[in-house]
């Protein structure tokens, strides 16, 4: 049979357009398994090659090997009981292929090494490769150098849980020693580590590094540094563009840099986009605050602009009609809105308009000076009087305010 060479190239570009279509469809089908299986309480595991191993064709000597299908729907409720086959499970989409005895030797090494099973199930779902991880090579020797550092091994599990991949570094002493040397002790180190889990991993020289000579240009202390590391970490792990763009901000809402204030207002800024922040000054005009008041709101309390739209609102709403203070007296003291509004000034304002409609204050009582006094102090200048006077359910109504339990019997 003459087979010419147009029915050739006809026959390569109809595979070829079958090919383009066939992506297609396994990308539709990918997409929508996306949308209906659950995701919120699954994580889904599937990576292209896996995907397309769904569609692909095998011989029977394929068919006959051990691979299998590397499609897993992964519960991240799942018992804490271990096995050697539950975790290899859960991490086999994210690592490589492990056998169950590597994986039972990486499991049996953590719990040896006095961690939970609950502990060692969070710490795989987090990082699974340590399933892949060698234990006389990799694992046993890092947890050795960070006890050779001075951690217990309490602290090693606190670590380690917070970020995983401190034991997969190969550079984490250097890492470590820098950060413990800012922060002055393992124990803030690891409360910063909590808050971020990239703290440790995030280079030193591309980023960390410059943006402390950064704040240190700006003439803000090692001690405010150090705390500022400990409050958001996550400031230090954004590129040294992203800081000094908010340093400019900062500059024009009017902080000066050598201002206690300045560290505060730059945590905040580098937090928020532009429209969020301009968001939050709307709402405050809204309410009848001018741009200038608002600006002078920031510069004071910065730490304002954490809070949502509602959450402001709700705070101008109760202030201005039910506590009935004048805008001016708020715009004065923009203090009040960074005061919770559930917590310390509905109940207090409640505490002491109980108490002046009862004529056991001897005068009136300023609503800032009030919210800025301690619980304790509070408790003893105020609240002592609605027990001395037999008012328990407003006693028991503000504690159950305040700490959010049942209120306890007192002596």
């Amino acid at each position: 049979m003459h087979v010419s060479y147009q029915d050739i190239i006809s026959v390569v570009v109809n595979c070829l357009n079958f090919v383009i279509l066939l992506q297609n469809m396994m990308f539709l089908v990918q997409k929508r398994l996306f949308f209906i299986l659950p995701c919120n309480k699954s994580t889904i595991h599937l990576c292209s090659y896996e995907f397309c191993s769904l569609f692909s064709f095998s011989t029977a000597k394929d068919q006959s090997s051990d691979h299998k299908s590397n499609f897993t729907v992964v519960d991240p409720l799942q018992s804490c009981e271990l096995s050697s086959e539950k975790p290899a499970k859960t991490a086999k989409c994210r690592t490589c292929d492990t056998k169950s005895s590597s994986s039972s030797l990486s499991i049996e090494f953590f719990k040896q090494s006095g961690w939970s099973d609950a502990q060692v199930m969070r710490l795989i779902h987090r990082e699974p490769r340590f399933l892949c991880a060698k234990v006389e090579t990799v694992l046993k020797p890092r947890l050795r150098s960070l006890r050779d550092m001075g951690f217990s091994d309490t602290e090693i599990v606190q670590l380690v849980s917070s970020c995983p991949r401190v034991l997969l570094l190969r550079d984490i002493q250097p890492r470590i020693n820098f950060w413990r040397s800012l922060l002055g002790s393992s124990e803030r180190l690891i409360k910063a580590c909590r808050r971020n889990m990239f703290f440790l991993t995030s280079s030193l020289s591309r980023k960390i590094e410059p943006n402390i000579s950064l704040l240190r240009e700006c003439g803000i202390s090692e001690q405010h540094i150090a705390q500022m590391a400990v409050v958001s970490p996550r400031f230090f792990c954004r590129t040294e563009k992203c800081i000094k763009e908010a340093m400019e901000h900062v500059d024009e809402l009017g902080v000066s840099r050598g201002c206690k204030m300045f560290p505060h207002a730059l945590l905040t800024i580098v937090a928020l986009s532009r429209s969020r922040f301009d968001g939050t000054v709307a709402t405050l005009m809204s309410f009848g605050w001018s741009q200038p008041d608002s600006f002078a709101a920031f510069r004071k309390h910065p730490s304002i602009w954490n809070l949502s739209k509602k959450t402001i609102c709700d705070k101008m709403t109760f202030l201005m009609k039910e506590a009935g203070c004048e805008l001016t007296y708020i715009i004065l003291h923009p203090r009040l809105l960074a005061y919770s509004l559930e917590k310390r000034l509905r109940p207090r304002y409640e505490v002491m308009n109980f108490l002046e409609q009862n004529k056991l204050l001897d005068e009136g009582h300023d609503l800032l000076t009030v919210a800025m006094l301690t619980e304790e102090k509070f408790r003893k200048k105020f609240l002592f009087l609605l027990r001395k006077e037999k008012f328990i359910a407003q006693y028991d109504s503000y504690v159950v305010a305040v700490q959010g339990h049942d209120v306890v019997a007192e002596n």
